[in-house]
């Protein structure tokens, strides 16, 4: 198997580990109106064109726990940026927008904090987690048992990974079993290079992968033919491919696999603000703004029933 990255990347990577050394890059998201004093409504704006209003109560017993351990007031998150639905940066601007932002925005409001947050690569958002840089991260990540021995999570929705390729196939993909001999590109670090790395192991010719830093370069590399498919999000795929009229990609049918939670992670010393979190977003699916605001990203089929810890174990995702 080979694994490579271009000297750029490589570059690219070495910065942002150097970032995460250092500090994540602050953004902006769409301000919630109201105040986050512990009690009262709060309306958080949110929605693709951040027009959506979901009204959260904040609960008096959980803020007061909450300001004590983030006495400052202030939640610091730490995300990525170019995965929509998820998170992502509006073009021309700083300001994030995404599922996960409205989310956590609510989640802040039910706790009667402020919220700010940071932007890390992909790979380096454990590493910021491990070093107690933030607060806790959001960041479309897959709950796994090999991650939880690192980090704790709540597990707040699911998805899956699809095998994509440029439409019309032309490489006849119809199955992991078809990616063997084919150029592959991957995020490091991701779930999806868990998978194709196992698939890699029965390969005979093997997959040629070249790892990225981030989901956007992964699937350039397939959108301008320097690779023949990668694995990404099914629900992030699709949401690319319906807002986007001029989308060259195409998911293949029935090639779902490694279906998991997205989850909130968390230090392993900081068991409050986990516990907390959990509760937050009980609260949330009990108000019905859970299901509103993934209604409003058209994610309503990743909700969960239950808001779990560390149930990576459940669909026995490889790391």
């Amino acid at each position: 198997m080979k694994l490579k990255r271009s000297a750029g990347q490589l570059i690219a990577l070495t910065a942002v580990l150097a970032l995460v050394g250092c500090s994540g890059t602050a953004v902006s998201s769409t301000p919630p109106s109201g105040g986050t004093s512990g009690s009262g409504s709060t309306t958080v704006m949110g929605g693709p064109e951040a027009a959506d209003s979901f009204a959260v109560t904040a609960n008096p017993d959980l803020a007061s726990q909450a300001r004590a351990i983030i006495t400052d007031g202030t939640v610091e998150v730490v995300t990525r940026a170019g995965v929509p639905p998820y998170e992502y940066i509006v073009e021309g601007t700083d300001e994030l927008r995404g599922v996960d932002i409205d989310l956590t925005k609510a989640i802040a409001a039910k706790l009667g904090l402020e919220i700010h947050y940071n932007l890390v690569e992909f790979a380096g958002i454990l590493p910021a987690m491990q070093a107690k840089r933030y607060d806790f991260s959001i960041a479309s990540m897959g709950d796994t048992p090999e991650r939880e021995k690192v980090v704790d999570f709540v597990d707040y929705s699911t998805d899956s990974n699809s095998i994509v390729t440029v439409k019309g196939n032309p490489k006849n993909i119809t199955g992991m079993d078809s990616l063997c001999g084919l150029k592959i590109s991957s995020v490091e670090g991701s779930v999806m290079l868990g998978l194709l790395e196992e698939q890699n192991k029965k390969c005979d010719p093997k997959m040629d992968i070249t790892i990225f830093p981030d989901n956007a370069n992964s699937l350039l590399q397939v959108q301008t033919g320097r690779a023949d498919a990668t694995m990404y999000q099914t629900g992030i795929t699709a949401y690319l491919i319906k807002t986007d009229e001029s989308s060259n990609l195409e998911i293949i049918g029935n090639t779902e696999f490694g279906k998991g939670y997205n989850a909130i992670a968390v230090s392993k010393d900081n068991s409050g603000l986990r516990d907390l979190i959990q509760k937050a977003l009980i609260e949330l699916k009990s108000d019905g703004i859970y299901a509103a605001i993934h209604d409003a990203w058209g994610l309503g089929a990743n909700t969960v029933d239950e808001i779990t810890v560390n149930d990576g174990l459940k669909y026995n995702q490889p790391s």
